[in-house]
């Protein structure tokens, strides 16, 4: 996906129809991230619509030699991060008084043949909040534990539990069906 010039300009003009063909353009890599970290459309919504602003607001910023994609998913990933810490419960999801021992995540199986995007995408929406945000970010979007721990204020072991937690029930969920 490529950003021509021309819509650029349009679009930091404020020219409606430029900024439709530009929504157009971006939803279904918006939308894609979006569900895997909220289930419900409301606030699937939310997050793009309030991605789409940040996109629209910060286009003059955007440099054309960059990946107008990586861009793109970059801004709905902050979204996320954001939207995620302004929950109200935030800090309850990641106080939990287990005892945490060193894990080193394995790759994950390459279980896709066997389901189908919905169901997977079912799957992970049955994981705690937390541990489907630290999933996500860790196996999905490429973040280390390092990137996890800054970008949601939580330690590297807190972060490595919730990935070995989140890898122990999406395994249950696979055996019972």
């Amino acid at each position: 996906m490529t950003l021509s010039s021309e819509l650029k300009k349009r679009v930091i003009a404020c020219d409606r129809r430029a900024q439709l063909e530009l929504y157009e353009l971006i939803y279904n890599d918006l939308i894609s991230v979006a569900q895997r970290y909220k289930n419900n459309d409301e606030d699937i919504q939310t997050l793009i619509n309030n991605a789409y602003m940040k996109i629209i607001a910060n286009l003059h910023k955007y440099n054309e030699t960059n990946n107008f994609k990586g861009w793109i998913k970059r801004t709905i990933m902050n979204e996320i991060i954001d939207n995620f810490r302004k929950e109200k419960n935030y800090k309850e999801f990641f106080n939990h008084d287990y005892e945490i021992e060193k894990v080193q995540v394995e790759e994950i199986a390459k279980i896709e043949y066997k389901y189908s995007n919905d169901e997977l995408l079912a799957m992970m929406n049955k994981l705690p909040k937390a541990s489907r945000m630290v999933f996500n970010m860790f196996v999905i979007d490429g973040y280390s534990h390092k990137e996890i721990c800054e970008q949601l204020g939580i330690s590297g072991e807190t972060s490595k539990w919730h990935m070995k937690e989140s890898k122990k029930r999406l395994q249950q969920m696979l055996l019972k069906r």
